[in-house]
Formats: structure tokens, C-alpha cells, sequence
């Protein structure tokens, strides 16, 4: 079984619930690039980083961040930003500019990945896939 979400639909849902405007692109077929618009009211700049796909156990996703020379200063401050956006606990942060993101936290995905099991995840020209099947 396949599914998949638009670049768009994720833009829209993360607008909705966090309230943070990114964009996204595909670099490769485990890689996005995520852009956040940085307003410091004296520096507008658009902050993008690399994510790439590590594993998926369960509802947890490993991903690594590249943002260049200043991936851990990215990371940093992009957590302050979705701290309370998110819910706790969501996203942890791990050795080696890896991020931890624990989807079952997010009470819609939940109920999916009581039901699915995820195989793996691919970055399409637009948007992603995720392979599974039924538990």
C-alpha cells in the first residue's frame, strides 16, 4: 500500500498546527529541502537545511539535518522557534545534527500508524510516499 502528501498539503498542515510557514523541495529520493523565512525585524533571510530520511521504527523518524557550517546553530534555533508549537516531547535531538521526530505524538498520524505499518518513506518531485501495509 502506498500514500503520499504534496509538498502543498504539508506546507498547509504545518502552517495550521505550528503556525510556521516553511516550504519544501526535493533533492533526492531521501532528501528534502525545508526553507523557513527568518524575521529578526533587522535580518529577513530564508534559513534552509537538507533533511534526509535516516530510518523509520514504528512512528519514529530519524532524519539529519545539513545546513552547512551552521547546521547545530540552525538546529538550535529552529527548535526555540517550534518548542511550543509542538507537542512535548516530539522532537529530540540527537549526536550528529540528527533529529528524533516521534510522529505518533501528533494525534492524527497516531491513529494511522496504529493501523499501518510503515516500510518506507521516499521524497517524489513533489511531495512524499510512504510504504506499508496493514498491522
Amino acid at each position: 500500500m502506498k500514500a503520499s502528501i504534496s509538498f502543498p498539503e504539508l506546507q498547509n498542515l504545518l502552517l495550521e498546527k505550528a503556525s510556521t510557514p516553511l516550504s519544501f523541495g526535493f533533492v533526492n529520493d531521501k532528501t528534502i529541502s525545508v526553507t523557513y523565512p527568518l524575521n529578526l525585524g533587522f535580518i529577513k533571510k530564508d534559513v534552509t537545511a537538507d533533511l534526509t530520511i535516516v530510518d523509520m521504527d514504528g512512528s519514529d523518524l530519524l532524519v539529519h539535518v545539513d545546513a552547512g557550517r551552521g547546521t547545530e546553530t540552525l538546529l538550535n534555533t529552529a527548535l526555540g522557534i517550534l518548542w511550543n508549537k509542538l507537542p512535548e516531547g516530539m522532537i529530540e535531538k540527537r549526536p550528529d545534527s540528527h533529529l528524533l521526530v516521534h510522529l505518533g505524538q501528533i494525534e492524527q498520524v497516531k491513529s494511522v500508524f496504529d493501523a499501518i505499518r510503515v516500510d518506507d518513506i521516499h521524497v517524489l518531485g513533489g511531495g512524499l510516499e510512504v510504504e506499508g501495509g496493514l498491522k
